[in-house]
């Protein structure tokens, strides 16, 4: 099973869902790496990246005391459960007054079983390209133009991700709750001295367009080519 046939599983799966309850407004899956797999049709309309990135965090802080496996948040207009459901995790967004019994039975009985059947076809998951989070380093001149700089090694893995597909463009976004997001042209670092440090060097327009200083990190995903 290829990657996007496993997605339109995951994807036809959360909008079933959806459609049978009401109370949810949206939902996504995404993997530990930071990567969304699938989401119903409505996740397409929300920031899921964010919430992403806000939740990996989390994960790290609470990897001291053992992991974050279950999370709801309790806010004025709705709820957000999400769950670790087979090495990956489940976003539901809901109303305020949605029946948890019936979210809890989503996450815990209805997504893995449909998981497990996915793995009996394909063993693992579909690989994708992790976010790499990197050191902003920036850059000026007349002729600097609006494209990032990475190292070539990212490149050449992201090359490897996405079997001999080249990724000409990347999602900058800074590293805080609500950061951020900008989407730029993509090359490898020119300046060698510059290489194998962990920096993204981001022209300064980019680096004022997304109101970030040198030393801060961002976080940067690759743009499906």
């Amino acid at each position: 099973m290829d990657k996007d046939t496993y997605a339109t599983a995951l994807k036809n799966t959360l909008t079933e869902v959806r459609n049978i309850c009401p109370d949810i407004s949206c939902s996504f899956i995404f993997t530990r790496e930071g990567m969304v797999i699938a989401g119903d049709e409505q996740s397409a309309n929300v920031p899921v990246e964010k919430t992403v990135n806000s939740f990996q965090s989390l994960m790290e802080k609470a990897a001291t005391i053992g992991g974050l496996y279950t999370m709801i948040v309790n806010g004025s207009k709705g709820k957000v459960h999400i769950s670790s459901v087979n090495d990956m995790y489940l976003v539901i967004s809901t109303s305020k007054n949605a029946d948890m019994t019936y979210v809890h039975s989503i996450a815990n009985v209805i997504v893995p079983t449909v998981l497990k059947l996915l793995k009996s076809v394909a063993p693992t998951p579909p690989k994708t390209a992790p976010a790499q989070q990197l050191i902003v380093e920036s850059i000026s001149g007349f002729f600097v133009g609006d494209t990032v700089q990475v190292d070539e090694e990212i490149l050449r893995q992201w090359l490897k991700d996405f079997k001999g597909k080249s990724v000409g463009e990347v999602e900058v976004e800074v590293e805080s709750f609500g950061g951020k997001v900008v989407q730029c042209k993509v090359k490898a670092i020119s300046d060698s001295k510059y290489e194998g440090k962990g920096l993204i060097r981001i022209p300064e327009k980019v680096a004022r367009e997304l109101q970030v200083n040198e030393g801060e990190l961002v976080r940067i995903k690759p743009v499906k080519p």
